[in-house]
């Protein structure tokens, strides 16, 4: 691959199946992979001179010039994040995610943190959020064996524009015409607890992952005023979350900004929520429902919405200057299993 000028770089979105899927992408499907940077499973460039690359061959070339020096440094050629669209007609498991060190230690893979934004919702969609109470380890789990876990989640009925910060440890689960954007580490271990029946069903079993899991969950009461901002509590630029893996703000774009790349020292990604928005004139544009990911050694550019209305989120990640971030913590370059999926 000779080395040309960068440019910002749409991606084939990758369909997956599962059992609580709608129709939206498909029969079934599920779940659309809008960026991956698995080794093994790694998204395709869909526009430019690029165009049908794999994203991890791309960063191999390019390097830091892709992700940042500091996150190449740390990731290698593994996009740091994954970003799904999640088309939900019947309950998610209730479920939790591992963090870095367990994640690692089983697994040899990053922990989960991840954040839902929520794209569209019917009057009966819910999300189930973290404990109602402090819990009883053995209490939670005689409730996954029962099948009453309901009473002691949270129990949120989401609007367009709601959004979720899920650390690793929180119970979560979701039902019934709900579309989700989902953010997150690289990662894909997923621990389920309990499957609203369907474990009963010889048809519709899934493996369920309890001793894995019992450990990692938080039992603690569920903090909603630091990990769920609802839609109506937002002003025009608002930052939803700002943790140690990425930070996702949401942008009104009224009028055109001027993005100067080099203060991010992060790839930068852009999604388009609603309307369209176009980078400097003409170089690119996203419409709704698109992803553009712009390299970090892209140079500064005009971000300017091409219509009234025009709703994005922008995701990069932070340089944690404490102890306890990426860049200390080893990073290791994993080689993950996607066996709990």
């Amino acid at each position: 691959m000779t080395k040309k000028q960068l440019y910002p770089l749409k991606f084939k979105s990758i369909p997956k199946e599962r059992v609580w899927g709608g129709d939206r992408f498909g029969a079934s499907v599920g779940e659309s992979w809008e960026i991956s940077g698995f080794e093994d499973e790694s998204s395709d460039i869909s526009n430019g001179y690029l165009e049908d690359n794999a994203l991890y061959d791309i960063i191999e070339t390019y390097m830091g010039d892709i992700v940042g020096d500091d996150i190449y440094k740390c990731f290698g050629n593994e996009f740091p994040l994954l970003i799904k669209t999640l088309d939900i007609q019947d309950k998610l498991s209730v479920q939790v995610h591992p963090d870095d060190e367990t994640a690692y230690d089983r697994h040899n893979s990053y922990g989960k943190s991840e954040a839902w934004y929520v794209l569209d919702a019917r009057e009966d969609s819910v999300i189930y959020m973290g404990f109602n109470k402090d819990m009883d380890p053995n209490e939670f789990y005689r409730r996954c064996k029962e099948g009453n876990v309901e009473e002691c989640l949270n129990c949120y009925h989401p609007k367009k524009g709601d959004f979720f910060y899920i650390e690793p440890g929180t119970i979560h689960s979701a039902g019934k015409g709900l579309v989700i954007v989902e953010i997150a580490q690289i990662c894909d271990v997923t621990y389920r607890l309990y499957d609203w029946g369907r474990e009963n069903n010889p048809k519709t079993a899934r493996q369920m992952h309890h001793e894995l899991a019992f450990d990692c969950i938080n039992y603690s009461k569920f903090d909603a005023d630091a990990n769920y901002i609802p839609a109506s509590h937002r002003h025009e630029q608002h930052i939803l979350t700002d943790n140690p893996y990425f930070k996702v703000t949401s942008l009104d774009l009224n009028d055109p900004l001027h993005i100067y790349t080099d203060k991010y020292e992060s790839f930068i990604l852009y999604y388009c929520i609603n309307g369209e928005a176009r980078i400097d004139e003409g170089v690119c544009t996203i419409s709704e429902g698109e992803w553009v990911l712009i390299p970090a050694g892209y140079k500064d550019f005009i971000l300017s919405p091409s219509q009234n209305g025009t709703k994005l989120l922008e995701v990069y990640i932070v340089k944690q200057e404490d102890e306890d971030s990426y860049i200390e913590d080893g990073c290791h370059h994993h080689h993950h299993d996607h066996d709990h999926e």
